[in-house]
């Protein structure tokens, strides 16, 4: 039987450039600004990141490595204080707050620039106070992706964040350990970037210096990354499938950190599952095991991996009964039926019935984290497809109200980044 190739993909959006600034202080102790994105977010909504944003054409010319550089470093500049009043890196006579709060409010309104207006209140940059701490290349799960530019800035005095609502909800200096606490234990979703930073800085003063380590992973430096870690022992890894367009991967999401549950392996071509097995193996290395192999529905860009990935691992295969006829499955799902997975991050999956999209579907929720893997029930890179006879509206409307009640605290979709703005993104649905 001849070996599956890979499928080509459409023509990718254009990378769209992007900044961010880290912004450490030792004042009193070593801390970090975190900004907390609103769940009504299209990327990332609910997330915990850094002050940063697109470019603008006032940030300067980007032809050139050298001019690209300087360009990213005033838009980060400009993107923080626009999402949280901090002035950083300028020299000249500082302009009293009530200023600078109007200052902003121009910027925002749209009334005013911020580098030409700064420049006119006889304040310039100060390169010296950055370092670059790496570039980041948003994985292929997105329509949206941001090729962002990263520094470093430490401030003697840290400023209080004052964060007005709208693309972001709150802003906060926070010691690294106790974000990372927040973290392990599920109250909070970061972006990668912002993940290895902190786990960086926490590790405290070594021998190398600070920017340098940011640097020191190959996703810090314009290596797009093949998976998400979403949460402790959830990692989402978007596998290129033959899927409907504007998507072009549908994400598989491995659960467990020693006992493993993988969902939706849907391609069979090698070279697009390897992404996947470096993350399984990672998550089994030393004694662990794949547990199941769970199918949200009967569409093949969901399912065509499960042989493959059954013979890899020995491990058994999950779905709707209406899926044996595309494959053999060991176990055919129920409402209710759970999956408890043992590790250093217990997980403890349950299934939910939910028709619609296909007569055959089901999601998945993380109980601990209250995580909802939700396969074609949602789709944040827009809307989903119902197609009678398997599809049907009313049962679709009906599940997404089901899956309402299950108060999940973070979405994970078919295809699409995942999401922490639950409500907002079913309400939507309705």
């Amino acid at each position: 039987m001849a070996q599956p190739s890979s499928s080509a993909d459409p023509a990718a959006p254009p990378l769209r450039p992007a900044a961010s600034l880290i912004l450490i202080s030792r004042n009193p102790h070593l801390r970090v600004l975190w900004v907390h994105r609103a769940e009504a977010n299209p990327f990332l909504g609910g997330f915990h990141s850094f002050p940063g944003g697109r470019m603008s054409r006032e940030d300067g010319p980007t032809e050139g490595e050298e001019a690209m550089e300087l360009a990213m470093l005033r838009c980060a500049v400009r993107e923080t204080f626009e999402e949280t009043g901090i002035f950083v890196g300028v020299t000249g006579p500082v302009p009293p707050i009530e200023a600078q709060r109007l200052l902003r409010e121009q910027v925002l309104n749209g009334h005013a620039e911020f580098w030409p207006s700064i420049e006119r209140l006889g304040l310039s940059l100060d390169r010296s106070v950055f370092r670059m701490a790496g570039r980041w290349i948003t994985p292929p799960f997105s329509r949206m992706r941001f090729d962002t530019m990263f520094f470093l800035a430490e401030l003697a005095d840290a400023a209080d964040p004052d964060v007005w609502p709208g693309e972001l909800q709150a802003g906060e200096w926070i010691e690294p350990d106790r974000a990372l606490k927040f973290w392990e234990e599920d109250k909070v979703t970061l972006a990668m970037p912002t993940l290895h930073a902190i786990q960086v800085i926490a590790e405290g003063d070594g021998a190398r210096d600070l920017a340098e380590r940011l640097r020191g992973v190959p996703e810090a430096n314009g290596v797009a990354s093949r998976h998400v870690t979403v949460r402790p022992g959830i990692v989402m890894v978007p596998l290129r499938t033959e899927t409907l367009l504007p998507a072009t991967h549908t994400n598989a999401v491995v659960v467990g950190d020693r006992e493993v549950a993988i969902i939706d392996p849907g391609t069979a071509v090698a070279a697009d599952l390897a992404p996947l097995y470096e993350v399984v193996d990672a998550a089994i290395a030393g004694g662990g095991m794949v547990k199941a192999i769970l199918l949200t529905h009967r569409h093949k860009d969901h399912l065509l991996g499960a042989d493959t990935v059954r013979e890899r691992y020995g491990a058994p295969v999950w779905g709707d009964a209406s899926i044996s006829d595309r494959v053999k499955l060991d176990r055919e799902l129920r409402e209710g039926d759970f999956l408890e997975l043992a590790g250093p991050h217990p997980r403890r999956l349950t299934a939910h019935a939910t028709p619609g999209h296909s007569r055959s579907h089901f999601a998945f929720l993380e109980e601990r984290s209250r995580t909802l893997m939700a396969g074609d029930l949602v789709s944040t890179l827009g809307t989903v497809v119902i197609n009678p006879p398997d599809g049907n509206m009313r049962d679709y409307l009906r599940s997404v109200e089901r899956v309402r009640e299950l108060s999940a605290t973070a979405l994970l979709p078919g295809h699409g980044p995942p999401s922490r703005g639950v409500d907002h993104l079913l309400e939507a649905l309705l």
